[in-house]
């Protein structure tokens, strides 16, 4: 294994790129986040107005 000299470790760059993968990911997290709040909300609704279907 090469030993690497201060001056050089000084030059090293590093950094985060976002890809079209990481962002589609986020995407589809974001609207399952958002349908999940869709499905409280209505059970919420549906619970205070008393229109449950009732399970036999």
């Amino acid at each position: 294994m090469k030993t690497v000299e201060k001056k050089e470790l000084l030059t090293v760059k590093g950094g985060v790129t976002l890809s079209g993968t990481v962002l589609e990911q986020f995407n589809i997290l974001m609207e399952l986040l958002l349908e999940a709040g869709r499905q409280v909300g209505s059970s919420i609704r549906r619970i205070g107005s008393k229109s449950i279907c009732p399970i036999e």
